[in-house]
């Protein structure tokens, strides 16, 4: 302590004791480089608001710059398709508790009329990816709609959510970005507009005045990275800069390409009459000169000719995979997914590369789609269903499976299961779920597809009785027989 402290302490030793916790807080906090005040950090802002605050301001923007450069770039673009095709594919399956009624469901579960429940979740999942989020409303029919069970899905795009809405309101609730939340922080209702804002179509009567709908008809469904966090931002937002700096590097690029090749001769001489090659007068009085191949022209002493030779950008094209690479590492994919080339990778690079990138898509699927999005509709279903009178099992939660992604070298990795299998690390079913299928279905087919062969006295190695044990016809068909 310096002779300051020193006086403090002596005349009120409580002030000495806070002086020197103040003095210890303090040097912790200069103990971490990034809470330092200096060159290094001199402008560097950080704000110190919740999600909420900070996501507020900038949601709007940011969605529409997504979708602007989904639309105008190819990286961006190729990165959501791969992103929504490795997540949602052709579509989950269920085991529901009556199977075939769901079955028949789906076929019709769109309130557009155009697709079933596999398309409606991709539709969802590809808004999610690009908006930040996405709603999907629940919509009741009436007994005379005709539909077994009197339920559809409408898919609608965030910005029929009034962000306006926000702060205290007339029944006590209060509201943030367009959700409503009672005294208790629980969701009640959401703000929608009945049209989208920016519709072409011309606005039906009080189409632009949000309206109330009740929380339990809407599903939200976005990635929630932030506690208290109420809507959604997409994670493509991060690479907007890099990605709209790269398209102009690359326009750059491209018009000193062609400025350099419009140069073909530089011609000096004194003669003003002088032509290299064949010259004609255009129509602004100007004289147009054309080098034909084969050309020969003689020069004098006190002339010369150079021709324009465009130099190659040094380095451009390592700076454009560095800068890909950030795009797709901000985008949530590979780069040899988004981009296509595969010249920088091996067998074992690749695999390594999916193993990470399939653990992120198996956190989106579970952790957010099926309990925000899946479980929800299964629920509503069956209550539905029971509500019409169809449904006579209990409502019990479905079983949901993903959609099958293949490896690198399959061949491997069902050998790699096949022995888990044997090992007793795995169950068969496990394995077949794992490739997207149900094990139900799988084994039903595979029993009425071995009886169909039996019944025509046709043998396959497929059947283990005949692989396995290596035995001539005759003997396998008394196997047959006896099973």
């Amino acid at each position: 302590m310096n002779w300051l402290d020193n006086l403090v302490s002596y005349v009120s030793p409580l002030a000495g004791v806070r002086r020197a916790q103040a003095r210890m807080a303090l040097d912790t906090v200069r103990a971490y480089d990034a809470a330092k005040v200096g060159r290094r950090t001199d402008g560097w802002i950080a704000g110190g608001g919740s999600a909420n605050a900070e996501i507020a301001p900038a949601l709007h923007r940011v969605r529409q710059r997504c979708r602007d450069v989904v639309r105008n770039n190819e990286y961006a673009a190729s990165a959501l398709d791969k992103l929504v095709s490795n997540t949602v594919g052709t579509g989950f399956t269920a085991k529901a508790p009556n199977q075939a009624m769901w079955d028949a469901w789906c076929d019709y579960c769109d309130a557009d009329g155009q697709l079933d429940f596999s398309g409606l979740m991709e539709l969802a999942h590809r808004t999610r990816r690009e908006s930040g989020e996405v709603i999907i409303r629940f919509r009741p029919r009436m007994p005379e709609d005709g539909f077994e069970v009197p339920l559809q899905l409408q898919v609608l795009e965030p910005d029929h959510i009034d962000s306006t809405k926000t702060g205290p309101m007339p029944n006590g609730n209060y509201a943030i970005t367009g959700v409503e939340f009672d005294a208790l922080g629980r969701r009640v209702a959401y703000w929608l507009f009945p049209q989208h804002p920016g519709e072409i179509a011309g606005f039906r009567l009080n189409s632009l005045e949000s309206r109330r709908v009740p929380a339990s008809e809407i599903l939200h469904y976005y990635r929630k990275r932030r506690p208290a966090q109420v809507r959604g931002m997409p994670e493509l937002g991060v690479s907007l800069l890099r990605l709209r700096d790269l398209a102009d590097y690359e326009q750059a690029e491209l018009v000193r390409k062609k400025i350099e090749a419009c140069f073909v001769a530089f011609v000096r001489t004194d003669d003003a009459n002088q032509q290299l090659g064949e010259a004609k007068q255009g129509a602004s009085g100007q004289r147009q000169e054309k080098v034909a191949p084969g050309m020969i022209k003689y020069l004098s002493n006190a002339e010369g000719v150079e021709f324009g030779t465009p130099s190659a950008a040094g380095g451009y094209g390592d700076y454009t995979v560095t800068q890909l690479h950030a795009i797709a590492v901000g985008a949530g994919t590979t780069y040899e997914q988004m981009t296509g080339d595969l010249s920088r990778t091996s067998y074992s690079s690749m695999r390594g590369g999916l193993v990470e990138f399939r653990r992120l898509i198996g956190s989106e699927q579970w952790l957010a789609l099926v309990p925000m999005v899946m479980k929800p509709i299964a629920q509503r279903f069956q209550v539905t269903a029971k509500l019409a009178g169809k449904q006579r099992e209990a409502i019990a939660p479905f079983i949901w499976t993903p959609p099958k992604l293949e490896w690198v070298d399959p061949f491997k990795d069902v050998m790699a299961t096949k022995e888990a299998i044997r090992a007793g690390m795995m169950s068969l079913s496990e394995a077949i779920r794992e490739r997207g299928d149900d094990p139900a279905r799988v084994f039903a087919e595979i029993k009425r597809e071995r009886d169909e062969l039996r019944a025509m006295g046709i043998l396959s190695d497929a059947d283990a009785a005949i692989s396995e044990r290596l035995i001539d016809a005759s003997t396998a068909a008394q196997v047959m027989n006896q099973q």
